[in-house]
């Protein structure tokens, strides 16, 4: 049975763009190292076509074609390196990436078009992004590598050894999804440090603050406070930083919650959105009477992940669920909000993944929603009163009244939505 024209053609186009977008790259790197390479931006979707076009006529001619095309392909790739190795050339980036661009091809040709497209893609972001690449493994410090070597290991191979049965009071402990939600956020804090790494830690109000409250919105609060108390370059500046991380961290809760259990995503949203609507509205005010600064370089970040802090997280995590459950018990709703109040005191994460996984009670998500709101408006009074303590003249001002309104329309939405009726 042969493969309708229109179908054939969807699959050709799709391999000839992936072999296209890759081959963009490798003829820009051509330039960039002023020397030939073997394939370029013809080369690579040719490449790709010969591997599309076999798995096309699979039924007509059978495996051996696409066999001989991919023997074809890697026949050529070993002679381009071989005479790139005798010239001082020792690089197989392009030699491999052409091996890839045969798969992928053969991938769409199978039909795959949306693997294919998305691993073209990824293969184009790498081959694209070596020189930043390189700069952040570069700047990886030995403590910051095995941080990662970690994360990765309780990811892929302790993650599957926990024990999955429910323990303590009420089976609520459950250390598989004790050691899952670990993960989720060390995953999360250390996808804003290779951020913060990747663009830099000194490029400027936006980054320092939207970056730097993926890894901490607490963290970056401190820092621009203790840069105020050093009189280093402009309160404005540092003010807005620190609200746009916090204005991050409503982002970063809406994140977690929707990872965890999307159905309380709809409840939550409404003030989580309104916080961080307001708290971007709040830092561009304050910034735009900042002095002209090409840096904010006091606030330095290190790799948030380690296993003492995946320990420490995943203790008051424990802690909160005990907390949760037992309010909600013995107390009711107003038990409810007041564990979520005290425990965002210390971790707003643990709180929103907590009464995420709770589920729908009598009112469905509105309680569970009504208590992760009020964590994120006492969590950001919490980063106010650090502010106001530990900063100094004008940033006290500015982030007093920034942070001081996300949390009254924070609470008056939540009023509104939750109790309103």
């Amino acid at each position: 049975m042969s493969i309708p024209v229109a179908t054939a053609s969807g699959r050709l186009l799709v391999a000839l763009l992936i072999g296209l977008l890759i081959g963009i790259d490798r003829e820009r790197a051509e330039v960039r190292k002023e020397r030939q390479i073997f394939a370029g931006i013809r080369t690579f979707p040719l490449i790709a076509l010969a591997g599309c076009v076999p798995m096309l006529l699979m039924e007509e001619a059978g495996p051996l074609l696409l066999v001989a095309s991919f023997l074809a392909v890697v026949a050529i790739t070993v002679v381009a390196y071989v005479r790139g190795s005798a010239s001082g050339d020792v690089g197989a980036t392009t030699e491999v990436a052409a091996v890839g661009t045969f798969l992928l091809g053969a991938l769409a040709g199978a039909g795959q078009l949306v693997v294919a497209g998305v691993a073209g893609v990824g293969i184009a972001v790498l081959l694209a992004t070596k020189p930043r690449l390189e700069a952040f493994s570069r700047a990886l410090s030995p403590e910051e590598l095995a941080a990662v070597l970690q994360l990765a290991v309780i990811t892929v191979i302790v993650l599957p050894l926990v024990p999955n049965h429910g323990y303590g009071p009420w089976q609520v402990l459950n250390p598989r999804d004790v050691w899952l939600v670990v993960v989720l956020v060390a995953t999360l804090s250390f996808v804003g440090f290779v951020a913060v790494r990747i663009v830099g830690e000194a490029r400027g109000l936006a980054i320092t603050g939207v970056v730097g409250g993926l890894v901490s919105s607490t963290a970056v609060t401190m820092a621009m406070a203790e840069r105020s108390r050093e009189g280093a370059g402009s309160a404005r500046t540092a003010a807005a930083a620190a609200v746009l991380a916090s204005t991050v961290m409503c982002v970063r809760v809406m994140v977690l919650a929707s990872a965890v259990n999307i159905g309380i995503l709809p409840r939550v949203l409404p003030t989580a959105l309104a916080m961080a609507l307001t708290g971007g509205a709040g830092a561009w005010v304050v910034a735009r009477g900042a002095s002209a600064e090409p840096a904010l370089a006091g606030a330095k970040f290190s790799n948030p992940f380690s296993f003492a802090a995946a320990v420490s997280f995943g203790l008051i995590y424990t802690a909160v669920l005990l907390v949760v459950r037992a309010a909600t018990e013995y107390l009711g709703s107003g038990g409810m909000y007041a564990a979520a109040a005290l425990s965002s005191v210390a971790d707003v994460d643990a709180v929103t993944i907590a009464f995420s996984r709770l589920g729908p009670g009598d009112t469905a998500w509105r309680a569970p929603a009504a208590a992760v709101s009020l964590a994120v408006v006492v969590n950001t009074l919490v980063k106010l009163g650090l502010a106001a303590g530990l900063g100094r003249g004008a940033f006290r001002r500015h982030v007093a009244w920034a942070l001081g309104i996300m949390a009254v329309v924070g609470a008056a939405v939540s009023v509104a939505v939750y109790f309103g009726t």
